[in-house]
């Protein structure tokens, strides 16, 4: 029921809020890139984009759910599931990053690693024991060829 109400993207929002209210507030004021160079988040910010709009369309494309406490209709391994099993995740790791950068303060890197941490430790396992009890030896050989992340 825990992950039914904490969905990965509340998650995320909720780092991307921690980034904002933390820098607004004043409560990160060391700042580690300087301008220029904190601009490039937005290369972040947009791969992160792309990266999970590409994942989400194949979803769509291959009619199977989005929803990861439901059980999963296909599996897709074509686009950027060739290279990564949790694009999606990438993509919101992506955004937050990007976001932590154009912030450039220490306490924004702080959300980011948050995020992974769940995902890694709490998300994806249970995605993955729901890809093994539906597709078996088929998701075992994906799972061995293909990284968790990058």
């Amino acid at each position: 029921m825990m992950r039914k109400i904490f969905l990965p993207p509340i998650i995320f929002a909720l780092c991307l809020i921690g980034i904002w209210a933390s820098n607004h507030y004043g409560l990160a004021t060391h700042i580690w890139l300087p301008a220029p160079l904190h601009y490039a988040g937005w290369l972040f910010i947009l791969a992160g984009l792309g990266l999970a709009a590409w994942a989400r369309y194949l979803f769509l494309r291959h009619q199977t759910n989005i929803l990861p406490y439901k059980k999963p209709d296909h599996m897709v391994q074509d686009g950027p599931f060739r290279y990564t099993r949790n694009p999606m995740y990438m993509g919101m790791f992506l955004v937050a990053f990007g976001m932590a950068i154009l912030y450039s303060t220490t306490f924004s890197i702080i959300f980011p690693l948050i995020f992974f941490l769940i995902a890694n430790r709490w998300y994806i396992p249970f995605e993955e024991a729901h890809m093994e009890d539906a597709f078996g030896e088929e998701f075992r050989l994906y799972k061995s060829r293909v990284r968790r992340w990058f």
